[in-house]
């Protein structure tokens, strides 16, 4: 994709409160984004692990949320760094160098290197585009939880995933250029 859109939410909406609660009882935020020198895209929790040896303050647990609006609602688990003074910063660079995200806050979404959590995407209507957006975007979850190294961030992709991969990545973009999002 050459332009990928920009999947951070403008707004909180009610539909987007209702996708928020099915995964954590908590209040989605907007967190500006201030990216450490080498840091990586990726890998936030040691990001937000590095930010606070260097700076203090804490790791905030949550997700990610993305929305294309009547295509797809997602949630990715993600960290944040909390500062002394309590405020949330995003610590991890963003696709596109997007300033600000929004952070679903959850306490209960702890960083386990063993057991990473998938995506979390559900279709933002009831439209046939919508509804593949979300299978795809799932099958897509599957395969980078087949191809995880276990205990790291790292996914290993043999010729078959790298082909079931590319095929899916594919229909994702031929889809999002149905739906009008990208050109």
């Amino acid at each position: 994709m050459k332009n990928p859109p920009n999947t951070v939410p403008a707004e909180i909406t009610l539909d987007l409160m209702h996708f928020c609660r099915r995964i954590a009882d908590t209040v989605p935020v907007f967190v500006t984004s201030v990216p450490l020198r080498s840091s990586g895209a990726s890998f936030c929790f040691d990001n937000v692990e590095r930010k606070i040896a260097k700076s203090g303050g804490s790791i905030a647990y949550g997700w990610a949320i993305w929305h294309i609006p009547n295509l797809y609602y997602e949630a990715e688990h993600h960290a944040v760094w909390r500062n002394k003074l309590g405020s949330l910063i995003d610590v991890s660079p963003q696709l596109g160098g997007r300033r600000r995200l929004l952070f679903l806050p959850d306490e209960k979404a702890v960083y386990d290197s063993w057991k990473p959590r998938s995506n979390i995407m559900l279709p933002a209507s009831d439209t046939p585009l919508a509804i593949e957006m979300a299978r795809l975007g799932g099958a897509r979850q599957a395969l980078f939880a087949r191809c995880r190294i276990p205990g790291t961030a790292e996914m290993r992709f043999y010729e078959q995933e790298q082909l079931e991969l590319a095929d899916l990545n594919q229909r994702i973009e031929q889809l999002m250029i149905l739906a009008g999002v990208v050109v």
